[in-house]
Parts: C-alpha cells; structure tokens; sequence
C-alpha cells in the first residue's frame, strides 16, 4: 500500500500532513527564493524543498496538494448565458498579474466560479515534489474540501478527512496543460476536440473490423 500525503499551498509557504506518522510539518517561504506568489529561484527552491524532506525523513508518498485560498484568483459570474460568461472569464483573466496560468471553471446554481492560480509557483511546487520521489496524484482548490474549505492551515482532523477522501478529490484537479489565458469557448472547444479523437479512433476501428470480415470471407470462398 502506498503512502498518501496532504501539502496545503499557502501565500507564504505550505503545510505537510504524512498520513502514515500523522506528522504535520510546516515549511515558509523565504523571500529570497517566492515572493508575491512569483518564483524568484527556483533551483533554490528545489534545494530547500529536497533539505526538507531529507531532514524531517518525510516518507515519499502519493501527494494530494490543495490550493488555498490566499494564492488564488476568483470571480464569480452571476448568469448562465454563455456569451456574457465568456466575456466576463475574458475580462477577469485579462487582469490576473500572471502570464502562465492555470484556470477551473466550477459551475454554481446561478452561474460560474472562475478561479485562477499562478501555474509557475504551483508547477515549481510539483516538480520539486516529484524529483524527490513523490507522485502528485491531484491539485485542488480548496473549495472541493467541503466543511473544511475555509482551513488556512492544516490540523488532523481536516488532513484525516482529506485523506479519506483521496480518490474523490483527485477528480476536482486542475488541469494543468493549460498554460495560457484561455476563455471558456477555447476551453469546450479542447473537450470537443477530445471527443471527436475518441469517434475518430472508433471509427478506424470499425473500418478495419470490416476489412478484415472482407479478407477471411475471400480465403474461405477462394478455399
């Protein structure tokens, strides 16, 4: 059985939950190396974040992270008429002081949530993580953690819950192969497309099922 983890990404660094010790470490960022959500040294970074693990003995582990709410950009979007979402996604994206970023768009009963976060610092986060061994398995805003949503810091009862709910959360991630400003028409348009790939690839397979029907009954008759 694998070992899980919970990494809470804050303003001014991160909290670690270790689910096999149910240890819960704290790691603040220097000023030096993040400042204002930018990366300022991301080898430093690495190297801090690899010290950190090292020094505390951190188990490598399948790593959940949850973004909280001081590191993201929201906008809520009062209609669900599409053209005035996509406008209103546009004017809110046209303002966030990131040029890579990464975008969810969450449904509510009168509209959208638009939320965005800095890919780079979340990216930064990852691939540190991940060349010391770990496996990110999810990155979800904190609104996915239900009555925990409004956490700022990480106490056990929100990580064992977290944990528990490991699997589910993982479907909440954000997608973080977008790297660009992207309205919500440009982000449907990637589903379609999606979508028409999967009819194509049927459709293929289809054909050739046919053609090789065709073959084996042109043996059997020349037989």
């Amino acid at each position: 059985m694998n070992f899980k983890g919970v990494l809470l990404l804050k303003r001014d660094g991160f909290d670690y939950y270790e689910d096999k010790s149910g240890r819960i470490l704290s790691f603040p960022f220097s000023l030096a190396v993040v400042n204002s959500l930018e990366i300022v040294n991301l080898e430093e970074l690495k190297k801090q974040i690899k010290a950190f693990v090292e020094i505390n003995k951190v188990l490598r582990a399948d790593l959940l992270i949850i973004l909280s709410a001081d590191i993201l950009f929201e906008k809520d979007i009062q209609t669900q008429d599409p053209n005035i979402q996509s406008q209103e996604t546009q004017k809110f994206l046209d303002i966030v002081p990131f040029e890579s970023i990464s975008t969810k768009l969450l449904p509510m009963e009168q509209g959208l949530r638009v939320i965005t976060v800095n890919k780079n610092l979340v990216d930064a986060i990852r691939t540190s993580f991940e060349e010391t061994g770990f496996v990110i398995e999810g990155i979800v805003p904190y609104e996915s953690l239900g009555q925990f949503s409004g956490i700022n810091s990480l106490d056990i009862d929100a990580s064992k819950t977290i944990i528990g709910q490991f699997d589910s959360l993982k479907e909440a991630s954000f997608d973080f192969e977008r790297g660009q400003k992207k309205t919500i028409p440009q982000i449907e348009s990637q589903k379609d497309t999606s979508k028409a790939t999967s009819l194509r690839l049927y459709i293929m397979l289809g054909i050739f099922g046919l053609l090789l029907l065709v073959l084996i009954l042109l043996i059997v008759i020349g037989g």
